[in-house]
């Protein structure tokens, strides 16, 4: 009779990225429209929890006085709802980010 496989310790909250975040993001997460948003779903690079990234193509603002350059790219964050010690209070994720640029077909 094997034993069962020990239980890995959750991993703490630290903000870090790595070059493969993104690289694994873009092989992995499915995309779809949501609306005025698009949905990245997959598991965290860094933590392996599932999550949702909506990104909006426009920001709304009451004083739209001058429309903010879009800059090409979306900044990321693993918002997942696992434990992660050390975490601040008020925080979700693992403090993982990633930067992509999103093309989607119409």
């Amino acid at each position: 009779m094997r034993g069962r496989e020990p239980v890995a310790e959750p991993l703490p909250y630290a903000e870090v990225t790595d070059d493969g975040y993104a690289t694994r993001v873009a092989e992995t997460f499915s995309v779809r429209r949501y609306g005025p948003a698009v949905l990245l779903s997959g598991d965290c690079p860094r933590c392996q929890h599932p999550i949702t990234c909506p990104i909006v193509g426009e920001v709304y603002r009451r004083e739209a006085s001058q429309a903010p350059v879009d800059p090409g790219y979306r900044t990321l964050l693993c918002s997942c709802a696992a434990d992660h010690p050390t975490r601040p209070d008020g925080l979700a994720g693992c403090g993982a980010y990633w930067t992509v640029t999103l093309e989607v077909e119409s």
